[in-house]
């Protein structure tokens, strides 16, 4: 009687274990299999009697297992207690693989072998482990680089696989735009998928978005768990190109982790599982948001890194400016005024001639157009330059500016071609900044443009703007110089050195300001067309 009780007991004990235990006969197929391997592997008892031992691992490790248990079975070897070996690896009923630990005893009763095997599954310690490692790597490799690309790729290249299959890193920007900048997939054969996700263009963000968007949980405290795929899709990828590429990388549940730095929204990272069924639980949550919390540090110090840098580099331009650009009128005006405080006392010839006064008085404007092209620079940078829009006529604006300059064509030997439609509409536009715009293209084609040479001044209307052309017979500008033509103080180095490297700088703040865009076509010995828009 005592011993049915005991034998009761045992079963009842074995029944509610949260391990795994399963007893094997001696050919190790299955002949026990408690609740807890139902909870587990998610087969029950019923299914998995007379079944291998094999079913429960994976395919790749069923072979060395298999020896393993034979090695046991015939050794003198009577148990082998958990952790004595490494982590052994258990297949689910879906599929899915996960870390346990095991231990096996061999008993004999009545001369038949039976094989007790205790399983634990450690997933959850072992996902906790990783999440630590997650958090502790992300602090030093996040802290080692101030270079922003850097810093944007691993950012969603860190937290993959443990907390998502693949991501995507988007980013605000001051003038309230967002952009994919940065993806990766946890298959490096599918890196490249998962990179042509990022964006060169930004997108305005919405007034009213939806819960599912990264713009919106950017501006939010908490994370936001998504499992209606269908409406993350439309509410992040708005191109028909991007949401085929998204779908097809695949996704069954995302976590969208907002990252904020000083109290300020900087982007949001989509963290994206693939595998059906899959969720992000409360814990990977937390997880999520301390990484961002690091990653956002990284990429405020990155960018005021790179902010510093840059204003470093702007003060030495301005210096170079000012001691080169500037010396040669300031020299001219000291020379020429130097020339009349020198006169001999009891010289009767005038103070100045009129030469000399038109030197120093072109000097002077030279000095003034430099101070003023320093000062529209400044505003272009810092987002202040004013334009006061009103009425314009572009057809009379064109006509003037080429009016102003057809003498100068004359004297340096070009032809001058004018292809300007009467009939354009007016605009609304500053008239003196357009004019500066204008003037800065036919200057410089004519800086560049050999004698002999011919420039074409077009003007006319396309679609919803105003579309005013310069083109030349110049010497042309390299494939890799266009895309720097723009920028402030460059100059291409096949071209002679000529001002301050500031015009096409400024040409563009002050298109850009009246809603427009400007571009350049060249092609290396045939000539150059500088090209920009206004809108109607």
């Amino acid at each position: 009687m005592a011993d049915t009780h005991s034998l009761e007991a045992l079963a009842a004990i074995v029944d509610i274990a949260a391990d795994a235990i399963i007893a094997l006969d001696n050919d190790f197929r299955i002949v026990r299999f408690n609740k807890g391997a139902e909870q587990i592997f998610g087969w029950t008892e019923e299914e998995m009697l007379k079944q291998p031992l094999d079913r429960l691992l994976p395919m790749t490790a069923r072979p060395v297992h298999r020896g393993h248990v034979r090695t046991f079975a015939e050794g003198s070897t009577e148990s082998r207690r958990m952790a004595e070996r490494r982590e052994i690896a258990g297949l689910r009923r879906n599929g899915e693989q996960f870390p346990a630990e095991a231990s096996i005893a061999r008993v004999t009763i009545n001369g038949e072998r039976t094989f007790m095997v205790t399983l634990r599954d450690v997933s959850a310690r072992r996902y906790g482990e990783e999440r630590q490692q997650l958090l502790a790597t992300a602090g030093w490799v996040l802290a080692a680089s101030l270079d922003v690309e850097s810093t944007m790729a691993t950012i969603t290249e860190l937290p993959v696989p443990l907390l998502g299959d693949w991501s995507v890193l988007e980013l605000l920007s001051p003038q309230g735009h967002i952009r994919r900048v940065a993806a990766t997939h946890k298959d490096p054969l599918r890196h490249d998928e998962s990179s042509a996700l990022v964006s060169r263009v930004s997108e305005l963000l919405e007034a009213d978005l939806p819960a599912t968007s990264a713009g919106r949980v950017a501006h939010e405290t908490e994370a936001q768990r998504i499992t209606d795929v269908a409406s993350w899709l439309s509410a992040n990828f708005h191109d028909a190109a991007s949401r085929v590429r998204a779908e097809a990388l695949g996704a069954s549940a995302v976590l969208i982790v907002p990252l904020r730095a000083g109290g300020r929204a900087i982007g949001a990272l989509h963290l994206v599982r693939s595998r059906p069924g899959s969720t992000h639980s409360i814990e990977e949550v937390v997880v999520a948001g301390q990484f961002a919390g690091l990653a956002a540090l990284a990429l405020e110090n990155a960018r005021l890194y790179q902010e510093s840098r840059r204003a470093v580099r702007e003060r030495d331009d301005m210096l170079a400016i000012v001691s080169h650009d500037l010396r040669n009128p300031v020299n001219a005006i000291v020379m020429l005024t130097g020339a009349v405080l020198n006169r001999e006392p009891g010289d009767e010839r005038p103070l100045m001639d009129r030469d000399d006064v038109e030197a120093i008085r072109g000097a002077a404007r030279q000095a003034d157009g430099l101070i003023q092209d320093l000062q529209d620079v400044s505003r272009i940078a810092t987002a202040r330059l004013q334009v006061e829009r009103q009425p314009v006529l572009l057809s009379e604006l064109v006509k003037e500016s080429a009016d102003m300059f057809e003498p100068v064509m004359e004297d340096a030997i070009l032809r001058f071609v004018r292809q300007i439609d009467d009939q354009l509409p007016p605009v609304q536009a500053d008239r003196h900044r357009i004019e500066q715009v204008l003037s800065n293209l036919l200057g410089n084609a004519v800086r560049f443009t050999p004698h002999g040479g011919e420039i074409v001044l077009t003007a006319s209307r396309h679609h919803d703007h105003v579309r005013i052309s310069v083109c030349d017979t110049g010497p042309g500008v390299a494939p890799d110089d266009v895309p720097r033509l723009f920028e402030r103080h460059w100059q291409a180095p096949r071209l002679l050195r000529a001002g301050s490297g500031l015009g096409l700088f400024i040409a563009k703040g002050i298109v850009e300001a009246h809603g427009g865009e400007i571009g350049v076509e060249s092609v290396i010995g045939e000539g150059s067309e500088f090209w920009f828009t206004v809108p109607l």
